[in-house]
């Protein structure tokens, strides 16, 4: 048996060093001024302006631009999904992100297309007539998790939903400092979301858990990644310490992991149980014949040695 424990550890390390090998990108915003920002699209309903830090000029224009509702994202579209082989899932890319709310403005954290909704008459919180999101109320703010809405006309319904939308609500009777951690597990095809006052560690319980998949999800393969407020500003006022890492998928042309590691990276779990029950199929087959020679062997007539002599 210890032989057995052996060879599943030794399975598992192979599993999970496959997936700790998988390559990921790092994107990281301490804060949001005209330096920072150069990185950074800004968008409404009505305009795209790249980078964001022109928002920072002193100008009566960019000071109008600020106060309107919309988007600050990453100015290049990160890889969400990808397809493969058929009759291969799709291969979706894991994601973890944090960031610190300072005010108590509601900000969402946004996966959108690989373009932006232009219309002037449709506000970019969409429709209203879809399928209710994840919520979940706790002492420090309320989480809605749930698609983006921004891509559709009134009177659009599912269909027109797109992406994710997780969506932050202060608690304005609590502590003015919140930082909240999103968590995209693509293997298990679930995200949460936690939530800690000033100083405090990342909860060990999600404040919410709900089941999500973004490949197929009426997606484009890559998308734009980033925040939405009610105005602009809110978030360049509000939001600090972004960080953001996402598995990385070959053929980005840079230097990559193999298509068999990001294929252990992305199942996982599976993989591990999979690995397990095959070499625990072969240690008891092992076992089973030396068991069978061992009966064989006491079948046979004892010799007397002494006769012989």
């Amino acid at each position: 048996m210890p032989r057995l424990a052996v060879l599943l550890l030794l399975c598992t390390a192979v599993v999970s060093g496959a997936t700790a090998a998988a390559r990921v990108d790092t994107f990281s915003f301490p804060s949001f001024d005209a330096t920072t920002t150069r990185d950074l699209t800004a968008a409404s309903n009505a305009w795209v302006l790249g980078p964001a830090s022109q928002l920072f000029v002193n100008f009566d224009g960019y000071a109008k631009l600020n106060r309107t509702e919309g988007y600050l994202v990453l100015s290049r579209p990160v890889d969400i999904w990808r397809p493969v082989s058929s009759g291969i899932p799709s291969l979706e890319a894991s994601f973890n992100t944090s960031f610190t709310l300072t005010t108590t403005a509601t900000v969402a954290f946004v996966v959108l297309l690989d373009t932006f909704w232009i219309d002037k008459d449709t506000s970019l919180r969409g429709f209203g007539n879809y399928t209710s999101p994840e919520l979940a109320v706790g002492s420090l703010a309320s989480v809605e998790v749930g698609p983006v809405r921004s891509y559709a006309t009134y009177g659009h319904d599912d269909n027109s939903a797109v992406g994710l939308n997780v969506t932050v609500t202060p608690n304005v009777t609590s502590a003015t400092t919140r930082t909240v951690w999103i968590d995209y597990n693509a293997a298990a095809h679930r995200v949460s979301v936690r939530v800690a006052g000033d100083g405090e560690p990342r909860p060990s319980r999600a404040l919410l858990d709900a089941p999500l998949g973004l490949a197929g999800r009426r997606t484009t393969e890559t998308a734009f990644v980033g925040f939405f407020a009610a105005a602009i500003q809110d978030i360049f006022v509000g939001v600090r310490d972004w960080d953001l890492t996402v598995d990385s998928f070959e053929g980005d042309g840079r230097k990559g992991t193999k298509w068999w590691v990001i294929l252990l990276a992305v199942l996982g779990s599976v993989a591990v149980t999979a690995a397990v029950v095959a070499v625990a199929v072969c240690y008891f087959q092992s076992r089973r014949r030396q068991r069978r020679q061992q009966q064989q062997l006491d079948k046979q007539p004892n010799i007397d040695v002494a006769s012989l002599e």
